[in-house]
């Protein structure tokens, strides 16, 4: 089925009729032209609505029905870049009609007007059809840095007065700011647009007193929650929290700081579908992976840098043991001991102190002696075949419980009709 475009009158209007180079020779439009000119448009606007909704809905395929909006979405924004190279503005303000005006710039912004309408009656009725990574109209991009510089020092003084810091903030407003540019090598589509906006208006929002559910402070969690994922604010953080972890004393302290950043960042919310950029990695997945990969190396260089001895023992009759000899491996064990800590069933705070209880008394699957170190960094370094190995033990124990829970059943029952019959006779 052929694509018809309804918008073949304006575009005529738009780009023969109306382009300057036609109306070189005239000294000025005529108010009779103008009216006539504009209830033309009026005219035209009306019967597009109307072709626009009974062609749509008289495709029987989406695909088509997509195809036939996306064509229209894209001719108004070439319309309306086309009309803004007329009027060539110097800011926003051009755009809005005054009474001065001469009749042929009346004109050109009632084109603007009546396309808005048109986009904004598409974005309303074909939502599930509008394409989000069209590039936004030059006007609407005018629009939008007018108000969004307009909107900054406001913003700017709140987060201040909050006690956030300056330089994010600073690094951050100078990041909207350059998204929003026109030589922008990122340019502006309507999906950029929308988070832009949602950001903007999530930051006037922002509550400093508001205790953040995080260890980071209110500007810092919102980006993060929000996934401003732009380079500076991802080196802001690593910057900010490699600070921290090199002013530690000992390898044991740093590795705790990053264990503690990376459980911070892991269990942060990002909002589904949001980002500054979204060719780029989350601000979580690359601050976690990165701590993850510092992490691993400290505690290799640690385990490097300790020889732990051996301790030859006689064997001992099997009554005459001594501690708990397990099945499990140093690291399914430190997995199981993590599970229970994150499930509640394990109330103790120091980790470290339960690390060193279970090495004097616990043997490994080698029956070794259980360097508590070892234990330590295995809870924080875990591998999906360790996980796969303790989940179907696990399961192995939940699967005797059930056959126990089936067995008291049975026996129960049993002795339920040993008395009944008793009692019969």
């Amino acid at each position: 089925m052929p694509l018809t475009y309804e918008l073949e009158s304006l575009d005529d209007l738009i780009c023969n009729t109306l382009h300057p180079k036609k109306l070189l020779l005239e000294q000025s439009i005529s108010d009779q032209q103008f009216e006539n000119w504009n209830k033309l448009l009026f005219q035209e606007k009306e019967l597009i609505r109307k072709q626009l909704k009974k062609t749509t809905y008289g495709f029987a395929k989406e695909n088509h029905r997509r195809l036939y909006i996306q064509q229209h979405q894209s001719g108004i924004i070439r319309l309306k870049n086309q009309l803004v190279d007329f009027l060539m503005p110097k800011d926003a303000s051009v755009f809005a009609e005054h009474k001065d005006d001469a009749n042929l710039a009346r004109i050109y912004k009632r084109c603007l007007v009546t396309l808005k309408e048109l986009m904004e009656f598409i974005q309303e009725e074909f939502r599930c059809y509008f394409c989000e990574e069209q590039l936004i109209p030059s006007n609407k991009l005018l629009l939008i840095q007018g108000q969004v510089k307009a909107r900054i020092p406001k913003i700017s003084k709140s987060l201040i007065s909050s006690e956030q810091d300056t330089v994010l903030i600073s690094s951050m407003f100078e990041t909207i700011v350059r998204h929003l540019s026109f030589d922008s090598t990122k340019k502006v589509t309507y999906k950029k647009f929308q988070y832009l906006k949602y950001l903007m208006a999530a930051l006037e929002k922002m509550n400093s007193d508001e205790l953040p559910a995080c260890h980071y402070s209110s500007l810092p969690a919102l980006l993060i929650h929000l996934n401003f994922n732009a380079t500076v604010f991802k080196n802001y953080m690593v910057k900010l929290m490699h600070a921290e972890i090199n002013a530690c004393a000992n390898i044991e302290d740093k590795i705790e700081t990053i264990s503690f950043h990376h459980k911070e960042l892991s269990q942060m919310t990002v909002k589904p579908g949001m980002a500054l950029s979204p060719s780029l990695p989350s601000v979580q997945l690359d601050l976690v992976t990165w701590l993850f990969t510092e992490m691993a190396h400290l505690e290799k260089k640690q385990t490097l840098c300790l020889v732990a001895p051996i301790h030859f023992k006689d064997a001992v009759e099997q009554d005459k043991e001594k501690g708990i000899y397990s099945s499990l491996t140093v690291e399914e064990l430190a997995l199981f001991v993590k599970v229970q800590k994150e499930t509640g069933l394990l109330k103790n705070k120091n980790m470290k102190q339960v690390a060193r209880n279970i090495a004097k008394d616990w043997h490994s699957k080698q029956k070794d002696n259980i360097s508590w170190q070892h234990l330590y960094n295995s809870m924080s370094t875990i591998d999906v075949g360790t996980i796969n190995n303790l989940d179907s033990k696990l399961m192995d124990m939940v699967n005797l419980l059930r056959k126990m829970k089936q067995g008291l059943k049975i026996l129960l029952a049993f002795a339920f009709n040993m008395d009944f019959v008793c009692l019969e006779l």
